[in-house]
């Protein structure tokens, strides 16, 4: 993930997390799950990290960055991860 500024220059000494989070399905017996995941900051504004979703299927997305403990970004999306339960 890269953060910039609107002008492009990059954002570097944050603090950026990434929640996903995929709801229960009690018809098919699956309790939600979520997986959280703390990225390193690789420098000139490149964060990264990794995780293991537990499923395939449609998780939602939480991205925060902070400085200085105040949260100065923040996106949701939707993934499609493939794999099995």
């Amino acid at each position: 993930m890269k953060l910039s500024e609107a002008g492009g220059t990059p954002i570097s000494g944050s603090e950026v997390s990434v929640t996903f989070f995929m709801p229960a399905m009690p018809a098919m017996g699956m309790a939600a799950m979520r997986t959280p995941v703390s990225l390193s900051d690789k420098g000139n504004g490149l964060y990264e990290g990794s995780a293991q979703l537990d499923s395939g299927g449609t998780w939602q997305v939480t991205v925060v960055a902070k400085k200085n403990g105040q949260t100065f970004a923040s996106k949701q999306l939707s993934i499609n991860a493939t794999g099995g339960m």
